[in-house]
């Protein structure tokens, strides 16, 4: 089983990862490689992976930022 988890290199995705990796392999791609707020990226990584399953631990975490940028958080 091939295992894609979002947000890996947090503490709740880290934990993720640990416990999937019996399940199979697990991709934890970091933002520079799997950038969530761009939709044609994420499609084009689905297609080239193809994961079994995803599991999503990312998260917007800089709060203040957020509500600046409203506009990326939502599409995060």
């Amino acid at each position: 089983m091939k295992v894609l988890v979002t947000g890996g290199n947090g503490q709740v995705g880290f934990e993720l990862r640990r416990q999937l990796a019996t399940l199979g392999e697990v991709l934890a791609p970091d933002r520079a490689t799997l950038d969530l707020s761009n939709a044609d990226a994420v499609d084009a990584f689905l297609a080239q992976y193809q994961p079994d399953l995803v599991v999503n631990a990312a998260a917007y975490t800089a709060v203040d930022n957020a509500e600046n940028d409203q506009a990326g958080a939502m599409r995060l």
